[in-house]
């Protein structure tokens, strides 16, 4: 089956996220992101899903990290995954600013340990680059909480990026215990989404 669709997949997704979140899924708030570096290595990892919605799927990215290059060049891939209801979601697409006043939000909502941690990447070392020992970090992290001792003292950094993640191309996977899985992929047009139907 292929066909243009008036249903929009990124309304579904949040949908469903929320019948996640009520059904207690662990992964409500997570996503898993697959990148690509230039010579073709793939990189995986779970990252903090921020929001969901028609801008796309928001998160918070340190611009020292090695996904960040990938990631803005459109090497990704990302994953929703929610087991407790049987909902997968694959996501790929380009990549956009977040409002400003959103991600001072969202850094506002960090414990202060994370924003140690932030700035610890700008500060003393890249996220993802070698350190002599876990004391040495923490040593470093330690030096940095005495600098900034409440979380409002810690300044945001320049380099933590708020991105949105422009879906493209959306692959549904809805499960069935038969087995017999129900799974869709939908793909942005200029007037709205085409869909075809997958072999499960």
């Amino acid at each position: 089956m292929l066909g243009l669709v008036t249903d929009d997949p990124i309304a579904e997704i949040v949908s469903e996220r929320e019948r996640a979140r009520t059904a207690a899924d662990p992964l409500t708030d997570v996503c898993v992101l697959a990148t690509s570096g230039r010579q073709g290595a793939p990189g995986v990892r779970p990252l903090v899903l921020r929001d969901i919605g028609p801008d796309g799927l928001g998160l918070l990215i340190s611009a020292t990290s090695p996904k960040w290059e990938p990631l803005r060049s459109g090497r990704y891939e990302c994953l929703l995954l929610w087991t407790t209801i049987r909902r997968q979601y694959r996501v790929g697409g380009g990549l956009a600013p977040m409002p400003e006043a959103l991600v001072e939000r969202y850094w506002r909502g960090k414990v202060h340990e994370s924003r140690l941690l932030d700035l610890y990447y700008e500060r003393v070392q890249a996220q993802s680059s070698r350190v002599a020992s876990r004391e040495t970090f923490l040593a470093g992290i330690e030096a940095l909480r005495r600098e900034h001792p409440t979380p409002d003292a810690v300044p945001r950094p320049p380099l933590l990026r708020g991105v949105y993640l422009v879906p493209f191309h959306i692959e549904a996977w809805h499960g069935s215990a038969d087995r017999l899985h129900a799974r869709h992929r939908y793909t942005r047009t200029a007037t709205g989404w085409r869909e075809e139907v997958l072999v499960p």
